[in-house]
Formats: C-alpha cells, sequence, structure tokens
C-alpha cells in the first residue's frame, strides 16, 4: 500500500463509520482533526481513531483499551488477530450504542 492508497482507505473508513452512525440513529458527535477522527456519546465518553501514517496503521482507543491495526489481507487487524470494526462495534456497544457496521 502506498502513501496515498492508505490515506485514501482510512478517509473511506472514516465516511463510513459517520454514515452508518447517522444511518442507525446513534446519539454520537463525530469530528476529524488532521490525522484524528473522534466520535463522542452523550455521556462525553470517546472512541478516538487516527491515523499513524510513519508506520501504516490505524489506531482506535477507547475505554476498553488501545488497538494498533495493520492492512493485512484486505482489512485492518492486530498482530493477535482483532479486527477494526469487531473493535469499533464493542466499543460502541460498550458506551451504550448497538451499531453493527457493515464492512
Amino acid at each position: 500500500m502506498n502513501i496515498t492508497d492508505y490515506h485514501q482507505n482510512i478517509e473511506k473508513i472514516w465516511l463510513s463509520i459517520e454514515e452508518q452512525l447517522e444511518k442507525n440513529g446513534a446519539d454520537v458527535d463525530c469530528d476529524t482533526q488532521g490525522s484524528v477522527f473522534t466520535i463522542t456519546f452523550e455521556n462525553r465518553n470517546q472512541i478516538v481513531i487516527n491515523k499513524q501514517e510513519p508506520l501504516f496503521e490505524l489506531w482506535l482507543a477507547s475505554k476498553l483499551g488501545g488497538y494498533h491495526f495493520s492492512f493485512k489481507n484486505n482489512q485492518w487487524i492486530t498482530n493477535d488477530g482483532k479486527l477494526f470494526w469487531d473493535c469499533l462495534e464493542d466499543a460502541c456497544q460498550h458506551y451504550g450504542e448497538q451499531i453493527h457496521f457493515s464492512r
């Protein structure tokens, strides 16, 4: 993956997240500031998703923990096999939003 593909891939993910949250009526606010995408819940809890360009990684942080994802086999996955979309769903559910993201 080159740098352009990397950025395009993540921007598509961010757009998809925002669209799916809105479509499902989630009570959240989404904000993008540079390389950081933040989902803020009604109770002010946050999920932070950010680009790590030097490593070509995607990072996700919530109260459930922090995850570093690499793009392998056409999906974002941690070294121990956790998928980005599953971790995002778990974090949303932890904050009270039952969202099932389509990949």
